[in-house]
């Protein structure tokens, strides 16, 4: 799946899904499900918490580092930074 469609999905889900743990898992077992993967309940505690994790420590420049560190091309993080700038 592209960045694009990710970013459409991040876009629907409501924010106030984000702010438990039981609406993140809600969350990530669409996800999961949308990618055609099974998550058990040890891997969505993980998920979970790397994503509290992050949303303590990661700005929006770290996350674009990190992006293009696991290979997303160029253009696709120019309209990533683009839709920040808006």
């Amino acid at each position: 799946m592209d960045i694009e469609k990710w970013a459409k999905i991040a876009k629907s889900i409501p924010r106030e899904k984000l702010k438990s743990d039981e609406g993140l898992r809600e969350v990530i077992r669409e996800l999961a499900k949308k990618a055609g993967k099974n998550v058990n309940d040890r891997q969505l505690d993980q998920y979970v918490a790397k994503f509290r994790t992050m949303s303590r420590t990661e700005t929006a420049s770290s996350l674009m580092n990190k992006l293009s560190q696991k290979g997303v091309r160029k253009q696709e993080l120019d309209k990533i930074k683009k839709r920040f700038h808006k």
